[in-house]
């Protein structure tokens, strides 16, 4: 009995109803997020390795121009369609807080940042027939997940003049999976059932970055992360360890003109690290992703940079925890959003929508992603 919820969490088939967040975060860990601020994210996440305001390449805080707290919403409404039927869902999270900011005469940057790693939000319902002393009894069974893994980072840049921005940062990956399963009969001579359990999860990383000015239009950017590894509890009792990812990314940058910014990047995580934990625990394991990314920015007015600019961007990804086993999911989003400060440039507001496809064999679905970012300079 010692590891039936965590059997349940990683067992968990989407063939069944599903409500809440994303089916393709029913399995392994659930699904993963990006570290992105909302103006990346209308990119498409390309500029996201130069963003001071996204927590994905350390060394990008090294560009922050001013002490800053910026803060992100999303909502999504998306259609899935699985061989239960269709389902509409929507949900609303709050994928990243930052605080950045440079000192003074120093060339230093630091900041904190909270990000989501994954989530796993999601109900899942089916009624069949069980054999009850050679009677058939109709049931309906439900198990709920609520929870994820966040990702705490403190990190620091080093400006070596305005050719060299070098990034470190320490990561805390903390937290839990609350889950019910429930039984009810059709008969009511026999009373329902119910089980909770909370999952919670530990673990630290690091990571390190670059970001490289070739002339005043063109900059490269790098990064590599390690996560280490993930203590898996029930009920503050030890039921295994997960293995998490390496990451590696490349980006670069171009300014074609004083009006225009492009953008791309190729992201790698090593998830199959994961996939013997996964598998000895009861998944269907977990494989290696990878993401493409590229994106564009558009300022009409080159004086203002921060009124209404047009961003744009494309990206697909491949998925890491397989629905079936034996198969891999993948994504492809387009993306729009723009933005503008006011206050004196003490406040700002960004706005991203993506539209995004997901599929596996027979699973897919639709969505729609608004996010919002607001920004406070004081």
């Amino acid at each position: 009995m010692r590891r039936t919820f965590l059997l349940l969490l990683l067992l968990a088939s989407p063939e069944m109803v599903v409500a809440q967040s994303s089916q393709f975060g029913v399995r392994g860990l659930g699904f993963p997020g990006r570290h992105l601020a909302t103006r990346a994210i209308a990119s498409g996440g390309a500029f996201g390795l130069f963003d001071p305001e996204s927590s994905l390449n350390p060394a990008a805080l090294g560009s922050a121009a001013s002490l800053a707290t910026i803060f992100t919403i999303s909502q999504g409404f998306r259609s899935q369609e699985n061989p239960a039927g269709t389902a509409s869902t929507r949900d609303t999270r709050f994928p990243q807080l930052m605080i950045s900011g440079p000192v003074r005469e120093t060339g230093v940057a630091l900041g904190f940042s909270y990000s989501n790693y994954t989530n796993r939000d999601f109900t899942l319902a089916a009624a069949s027939t069980i054999d009850l002393r050679g009677v058939p009894v109709s049931v309906v069974d439900s198990f709920s997940s609520r929870g994820g893994l966040s990702d705490l980072r403190i990190a620091g840049a080093y400006r070596i003049r305005d050719t060299w921005l070098l990034g470190a940062g320490f990561h805390v990956i903390t937290g839990s999976n609350r889950l019910e399963s429930r039984r009810t009969f059709d008969d009511p001579n026999y009373q329902p059932s119910f089980q909770r359990a909370e999952v919670s999860y530990a673990g630290v990383g690091v990571s390190a970055g670059l970001v490289r000015q070739l002339g005043p239009r063109f900059a490269v950017a790098s990064f590599a992360r390690w996560d280490g590894h993930l203590n898996v509890d029930r009920d503050s009792a030890r039921v295994g360890t997960v293995d998490l990812p390496y990451s590696f990314g490349l980006g670069i940058r171009w300014q074609p003109s004083t009006r225009l910014n492009l953008a791309s990047h190729a992201l790698l995580r090593t998830w199959s690290g994961a996939n013997s934990d996964l598998l000895e625990q009861g998944g269907t394991g977990a494989e290696n992703t990878i993401e493409l990314a590229a994106g564009a920015e558009y300022t009409p007015d080159p004086t203002r940079p921060y009124r209404r600019p047009i961003r744009l961007g494309a990206r697909y990804a491949r998925l890491p925890f397989p629905l079936v086993p034996g198969s891999q999911g993948d994504e492809f989003g387009i993306s729009a959003g723009s933005g503008m400060r006011f206050a004196q440039q003490r406040g700002g507001i960004d706005l991203a929508l993506e539209h995004v496809w997901r599929s596996e064999g027979v699973y897919s679905e639709r969505t729609f992603i608004l996010s919002l970012g607001v920004s406070v300079r004081p």
